[in-house]
């Protein structure tokens, strides 16, 4: 059974505009796939489902964009859609 610390939330983009929250865990240091929080939806939507799910259940909350590597979400600098 994972940690709540091993778990964590994360804003992923799919496609240009449509992004899923997912949640991920911690095992061998590396992340995978806990389970789907989201399906695909905009980025204002997705957002706020990661960020409801974080708060609801203690996790913190990361964002990956296609090509990029996963990196803590900051709510001051990402809560609009980042541009490539």
């Amino acid at each position: 059974m994972s940690t709540p610390e091993s778990l964590f939330v994360v804003l992923q983009q799919l496609e240009r505009s449509s992004w899923c929250v997912v949640r991920r865990r911690l095992q061998d240091g590396r992340p995978t796939f806990a389970s789907r929080v989201a399906r695909a939806r905009p980025y204002e939507a997705a957002c706020r489902a990661a960020m409801n799910a974080a708060k609801a259940e203690s996790l913190r909350i990361g964002i990956q964009a296609i090509g990029a590597e996963m990196r803590p979400f900051d709510p001051r600098n990402d809560m609009r859609e980042p541009r490539r």
